[in-house]
């Protein structure tokens, strides 16, 4: 029997911050993170700007096994996002950090941009990295290949790479020669067609665990334009 190649985290913590006006039952005094790193993880000027008249927080924090970490995700987040509805408030993903701009009512585990980031910083070195993917006991993904020229190609492909690592995780170990087809990148980016996007449009990638790092490493075997759209 081999070892399993990524090995489950212990514990994933869910962290969320409520902002509000008006203080609710308890206040947490915490740092808020900066408007800059919010802003540099996608959060919106009209965001930040609502966050800036918002200085009473309350703290939702869980830790849960691995194998509840999406479902945990999912229930802490539309409970945040409720009580900041009722009280008009903000609320921040601590764990990325970033304000959470979607409602109740639209958090889906399938739509794979709302639970993390792209982080553009290494793309100069021809590379993305996924920041959120720790919430769900994932180890964060590095993609190498990326080409600047088509750089939003290569995150739409991660979009639906995400898609089925938070769909297949913990069952699915991740590592080793897998697809991404058309139909996983239109659910992980939010299409509300996504259900009857053609899924016979594929590209292959790669990937491999580096175990002192904690990341997956991925490769995108195909030209994405291709592969995907190519008549």
């Amino acid at each position: 029997m081999t070892a399993r190649p990524v090995p489950l985290t212990v514990d994933p913590s869910v962290m969320y911050a409520v902002v509000t006006a008006s203080p609710l039952e308890s206040e947490d005094l915490i740092p808020p993170p900066s408007p800059e790193l919010l802003r540099r993880y996608g959060t919106s000027e009209p965001a930040l700007e609502r966050l800036s008249s918002r200085r009473h927080q309350l703290l939702l924090m869980r830790s849960c096994r691995v194998e509840d970490a999406a479902a945990t995700q999912r229930d802490v987040r539309v409970e945040a996002l409720r009580l900041a509805e009722e009280h008009d408030g903000v609320v921040i993903d601590l764990a990325i950090p970033r304000v959470v701009e979607e409602r109740a009512d639209e958090v889906s585990l399938a739509h794979a941009t709302q639970w993390y980031v792209a982080d553009y910083a290494h793309l100069d070195a021809g590379e993305l990295r996924t920041v959120g993917l720790a919430s769900f006991g994932l180890p964060e993904i590095h993609l190498s290949g990326v080409s600047r020229q088509q750089h939003a190609m290569f995150s739409a492909v991660l979009a639906g790479l995400v898609h089925r690592l938070i769909a297949e995780w913990p069952a699915n170990d991740p590592v080793g020669d897998a697809t991404v087809t058309l139909r996983d990148i239109a659910y992980g980016l939010g299409d509300p067609s996504a259900a009857e996007t053609p899924k016979d449009r594929a590209v292959g990638v790669r990937i491999d665990y580096d175990p002192d790092e904690n990341v997956l490493l991925v490769r995108v075997l195909d030209d994405p334009a291709t592969a995907l759209f190519a008549p």
